[in-house]
């Protein structure tokens, strides 16, 4: 049986721009970055500081894949499932975020269950940062 999700793809156009909007403007931690061959792709993943055991690969298919199925996989870039990330002070989140230069699509929303914020990479996909109330 399935027992944990350990990596979630994210398609980049650009390996080293795209490293340096998850680790600069967003605080996540590189965790790898590997060489697949001299000069093809590369093996890049990054995790959120405080959750080491989940990664998200940083995929740029025009390096890794050719002909119609890069043309295919790249029409994807921007246009992916929206990702849930977690907080827990989503208002500093929210300030570091604008100070960062991250695209908001509007500010922090109060909900039944909590409050959440949903911001935007550098190719347009969607993330939902969110808090859940306690108790």
């Amino acid at each position: 049986m399935i027992t944990r999700v350990t990596h979630v793809t994210v398609y980049v156009r650009n390996d080293e721009e795209a490293l340096a909007f998850f680790t600069q403007k967003l605080g996540f931690k590189k965790k790898m970055d590997s060489p697949m061959g001299p000069g093809g792709p590369r093996w890049i993943t990054v995790t959120p500081a405080g959750q080491s055991d989940f990664e998200v690969t940083l995929f740029n298919p025009s390096t890794w894949f050719k002909g119609e199925e890069a043309k295919l996989a790249s029409e994807q870039i921007g246009k992916q499932a929206m990702i849930i990330l977690e907080s827990d002070d989503i208002e500093a989140d929210h300030r570091a975020l604008q100070a960062a230069g991250v695209s908001l699509d509007g500010g922090v929303r109060d909900l039944p269950w909590g409050r959440d914020l949903v911001f935007r990479d550098l190719y347009g996909n969607r993330y939902n940062l969110v808090q859940s109330k306690q108790g």
